[in-house]
């Protein structure tokens, strides 16, 4: 659960942090889609090179160093002074927190049956989920609080926001922590040879299961993997191989992604995967955002504006604003309308007036956002028990058809209550999708290179992030239509590509 969490803080925290910051940091709507977006740029960087580290070293300790290296980065990233820092080391917690997602997949994946596979990563999406919930949770405990700390003459300033990022980093030292006390996957040990310290683990583990002593594990001996063709190419237990044999691992890795049996599956898992992380990831670091603008909107005095405006309304509103506040270098030198947010002038919405910036920090904002957290708390628990009866398959397709119908509607919401319901169903189904994959990605591929697809499974989902973050605000000064047009097509979509990955219901690990 805390490793969990740790991922959800790491990815997450800007979103609601970028409200409250958005005075203190001079920040423009594009400033807000890039600080979104740098986590996953820091992420695909680091695609590779976690995931031939895991398949060649091990899960155990690069589970270790990812998490106190993350947390370490995100104590940075609380105590930097300018928007440049925080992207560096934004940057930086993205590029460490890569390996750690991979690895846990594929470290719980192999330390369970057939039977309970399924489930088990349902339940790790239930761990997302909580961490949705505590993440705002802990954002209103803090954010809102008026502490500001001068220090060295007032050119080191703390507020409020930066303590809640430096709290953020708990999760993922206590993740560290916990790790060192939990022993190597049995799985990855065996197809390095390691037979002997498997058994040992798989001892310990019946003991642990059933009470009984270890000695009465009644297996008494483990196929060697290592045997290939009949020929004998058993590793060392005592060693991890040199440098170089690792690098030739990895490369043997990602060249069999690219060739019969694999190449199919592969192309498969990084489209759906670039899809939904495209809508989801974009859709959900703006929430905390969109609710901000509602709230501004609701409280603005102005008796011209609509009571019974719709979202597109209230976005008109923001992206005037701020233009009024950036000269029109957030998203262009133009204003906004209700329907297309480009044609009005300042005067129509009389924000000629508007030049002084004042940080949102309503509690509504947190509390929708928790909301959406417990909705996906329930749904996974619901999907938890269905899993081995529905199918993987069977979620991504009609799952992701659903969501794509509920972002589409959000352009017709015309109430703080539709829009939060839509919010929470196409936010849940889609990341209960993206779960299903990893879910079908770990039994579609063999030991020997399940963190590596992973890994670059969540590569090209995190591509589809980072494109999807920079675009948002450039379609939100375009109009209405063009931000919920792309959030809910890309799912359509991916759920038509879905329909062609192979089931894997009950499927036994290669």
């Amino acid at each position: 659960m805390p490793c969990c969490i740790g991922t959800v803080f790491e990815t997450t925290t800007m979103s609601y942090v970028l409200p409250s910051a958005e005075c203190d940091l001079n920040l423009s709507l594009v400033n807000k889609g890039i600080l979104n977006a740098v986590c996953y740029a820091g992420m695909i960087s680091s695609a590779f090179f976690w995931g031939f580290l895991s398949d060649t070293y091990g899960r155990k300790r690069l589970l270790v160093y990812g998490y106190f290296l993350d947390a370490a980065f995100n104590v940075l990233c609380a105590i930097s002074q300018n928007v440049a820092a925080i992207m560096i080391f934004k940057f930086m917690g993205g590029f460490i927190i890569c390996g750690p997602f991979a690895v846990l997949m594929a470290y719980l994946s192999e330390f369970h049956s057939l039977q309970h596979r399924s489930r088990v990563m349902i339940v790790v999406g239930i761990f997302y989920s909580i961490g949705n919930v505590l993440l705002p949770s802990l954002a209103w405990a803090i954010i809102p609080q008026e502490w500001d700390f001068r220090l060295l003459g007032g050119s080191f300033v703390i507020h409020s926001w930066q303590i809640f990022l430096a709290v953020c980093c708990l999760p993922s030292l206590l993740s560290g922590t916990c790790v060192i006390f939990l022993p190597e996957s049995p799985k990855f040990l065996m197809s390095k040879g390691r037979n002997q310290q498997a058994m040992t683990v798989f001892q310990s583990l019946y003991s642990l299961n059933t009470g009984g002593s270890h000695i009465e594990y009644p297996i008494k001996e483990l196929v060697d993997e290592t045997l290939v063709d009949g020929a004998e190419a058993k590793c060392d237990e005592n060693t991890t191989g040199s440098s170089l044999s690792g690098l030739r691992t990895g490369m043997q890795q990602i060249l069999a992604m690219f060739r019969k049996p694999h190449l199919r599956n592969s192309l498969l898992a990084y489209s759906i995967q670039f899809g939904i992380l495209f809508g989801l990831n974009t859709f959900r670091l703006w929430v905390p955002q969109l609710f901000t603008i509602i709230d501004e909107y609701e409280q603005d005095p102005d008796p011209s504006f609509p009571t019974d405006a719709t979202l597109c309304d209230m976005l008109a509103y923001k992206v005037n604003k701020s233009n009024s506040l950036h000269g029109g270098a957030a998203v262009g030198a133009h204003q906004a309308d209700p329907q297309e947010i480009h044609r009005t002038d300042f005067d129509a919405l009389n924000m000629d007036d508007v030049v002084l910036c004042e940080a949102t920090t309503e509690g509504s904002m947190y509390l929708n956002s928790l909301i959406i957290g417990m909705v996906g708390v329930c749904a996974y628990l619901i999907t938890t028990v269905m899993i081995n009866t529905i199918g993987n398959r069977n979620i991504l397709v009609y799952g992701l058809l659903a969501s794509g119908t509920c972002g589409l509607s959000l352009y017709w919401a015309k109430s703080s209550l539709s829009i939060l319901a839509l919010s929470s169903a196409y936010i849940t189904i889609a990341s209960i999708g993206s779960t299903a994959l990893v879910g079908s990605v770990v039994a579609m591929f063999p030991t020997s290179m399940r963190t590596m697809v992973v890994s670059l499974t969540m590569m090209f989902g995190r591509t589809g992030s980072i494109i999807g973050n920079l675009l948002f605000p450039y379609l939100m000064s375009l109009g209405c239509w063009p931000p919920f047009l792309m959030i809910g097509i890309i799912q359509i979509v991916v759920s038509l590509i879905a329909t062609t990955i192979p089931r894997t219901l009950k499927k036994p690990l290669q």
